[in-house]
């Protein structure tokens, strides 16, 4: 490649000719022959917009190129916005490299809805009718998706509308998503900075691919197309480039590793009968995609002491919701471009009285006085089915004393699965067999391996102490513990219950505290 481009800048723009040979020669060497096919339109070679074109240098798709039509869309205050929203909500505060932001995230689904897009206009184009508007439709929908994220992402609307709106998560899902809001952020957007390149039959289509995973709409009318709907929110099996970015760039900031190939499975996949599918013989692959979301459920976005920040923050934030009105800034989009993660700023540095009790939370956690992880159990698979959600009220039942209340206490009934409930996610993918089969099946997981496992989705209760004080932690650990004899028989919970107060970390410093690390090693904890 010609281009240079210094690799300590966010972007650096460049010439349209020169952005379009690096992005394509680079993705002829990383397919396939079938693939290096056809004619490949340069990226974003829509060239609509008024802007130029730009290279950002990202940490997960390396030098990816956006249109002069997104870069009109990033560069407003609605888009911008996404900087101050964090990925993945309260695990930075556990993981500090989980610094990343929407917006980044965004932008690389943006370039992977197009790049995907571009593919099959590559090898397909007169099969599905394709035109170059297409690219543009995939790629603003993969780009805007994520506008209608609250505060701390999916903390605002699983755990804090809920409880404002005294509703279950299901009820609020009936009246607002962050995936319609996502849309009437992108009519503001069009609307109040005057983006030309995007027509009414474009918007259209563009926001039923946003949409496309609640699976209240079709594809518009253009159903000859409806593959487009699957690129970044597949509601059939969940397979879209939306988890290709995020299980990349969630792992690799987070410092996890997994062991599933994105860019592998990208490149094997063609549209039949309307549906993107998958070669054969990457069975495994598409599993462990699903196998990969379900550790990271299960090692980060679950993580018990993001959980513990997380549910202080809610708090926090209903506290704050009578005086700030929080929860009403749903209902339109120009208030709800000023909720984002520095609303915590703005409560903490408030000197407003109504605003005390949130403050007070917000100081424990500045403090790192968390709530307290106590205990948790996995529901035995046999009872998965017509398992009920615990309430801290089935716990302070099962006390020996009076003195501990439902509000001293977090019951966190935790579900995790393979994105289908308890059945196998690629039961619901199909396959094709040689790149020109016109043919597509699924495949029976018995006729693939033996050693896929037979239940796939696991059910835990965690439950945490809001208060710090070891005489009330023993005391919820203990009430715990007999709601688990009195629902199993017996304690199904993990770590034991501790007999004697846990002992706080020695603070390092002093000669005292040098002597004491040696006589009294058992207090490390």
């Amino acid at each position: 490649c010609s281009c240079t481009m210094d690799p300590l800048l966010d972007d650096e723009e460049l010439p349209f000719s020169q952005a379009a040979r690096f992005h394509s020669s680079e993705d002829v060497m990383n397919e396939p022959p079938f693939m290096m096919e056809g004619t490949l339109p340069p990226s974003g070679g829509y060239g609509e917009g008024s802007s130029r074109s730009k290279v950002f240098n990202d940490p997960v798709h390396k030098h990816i190129r956006v249109s002069g039509l997104a870069v009109d869309i990033i560069d407003t205050p609605q888009f911008q916005r996404l900087r101050d929203l964090k990925q993945l909500g309260t695990s930075y505060m556990v993981f500090p490299g989980a610094s990343h932001n929407r917006f980044e995230h965004s932008i690389g689904v943006g370039y992977l809805a197009e790049d995907t897009a571009t593919r099959f206009y590559r090898n397909q184009r007169d099969e599905l009718d394709m035109e170059l508007a297409d690219l543009k439709v995939a790629s603003i929908a993969g780009l805007c998706h994520d506008l209608g994220h609250g505060p701390f992402s999916h903390v605002f609307d699983n755990e804090f509308l809920p409880v404002c709106l005294n509703k279950s998560t299901d009820e609020v899902e009936q009246i607002w998503t962050h995936e319609e809001m996502s849309t009437r952020l992108l009519d503001l957007i069009i609307d109040e900075n005057h983006i030309d390149g995007i027509d009414e039959v474009d918007l259209k289509r563009i926001k039923n691919i946003i949409t496309s995973s609640l699976g209240t709409n079709g594809y518009g009318g253009h159903n000859r197309k409806s593959f487009l709907s699957e690129i970044v929110a597949n509601g059939r099996n969940g397979v879209d480039v939306d988890k290709f970015d995020y299980l990349v760039r969630d792992s690799k900031m987070c410092g996890v590793s997994i062991g599933w190939d994105a860019d592998r499975l990208r490149s094997f996949m063609k549209v039949i009968d309307g549906e993107i599918c998958f070669k054969a013989s990457e069975y495994h692959n598409v599993f462990d995609m699903f196998g990969t979301r379900a550790s990271l459920y299960r090692r980060i976005y679950t993580h018990k002491k993001a959980k513990a920040i997380e549910y202080m923050l809610v708090d926090a934030l209903i506290a704050a919701n009578p005086h700030l009105k929080i929860a009403e800034k749903i209902n339109c989009p120009e208030d709800f471009t000023s909720l984002d993660d520095t609303i915590i700023r703005r409560i903490e540095y408030s000197s407003d009285y109504e605003l005390r009790d949130a403050r007070a939370i917000i100081q424990r956690l500045r403090k790192r006085d968390i709530y307290k992880y106590v205990n948790e159990f996995t529901v035995p698979s046999d009872q998965l089915k017509h398992w009920k959600p615990v309430t801290a009220l089935d716990i302070t039942t099962h006390q020996k004393g009076t003195s501990l209340r439902p509000e001293d206490i977090v019951v966190q009934n935790l579900k995790i699965d393979y994105a289908k409930g308890n059945k196998n996610p690629v039961d619901y993918v199909s396959f094709f067999q040689e790149y020109d089969s016109t043919t597509k099946f699924h495949i029976a997981e018995e006729k693939v391996s033996s050693m896929l496992p037979r239940v796939f989705l696991e059910r835990k209760v965690r439950v945490f102490s809001k208060h710090s004080q070891d005489s009330i932690r023993k005391q919820v650990a203990e009430a715990f513990e007999e709601y688990q004899r009195k629902t199993f028989g017996t304690s199904a919970q993990v770590h034991a219950t501790p007999q004697k107060p846990c002992r706080k970390r020695l603070r390092l410093g002093g000669e005292s505290t040098f002597r004491s690390l040696f006589t009294n090693v058992d207090t490390l904890d």
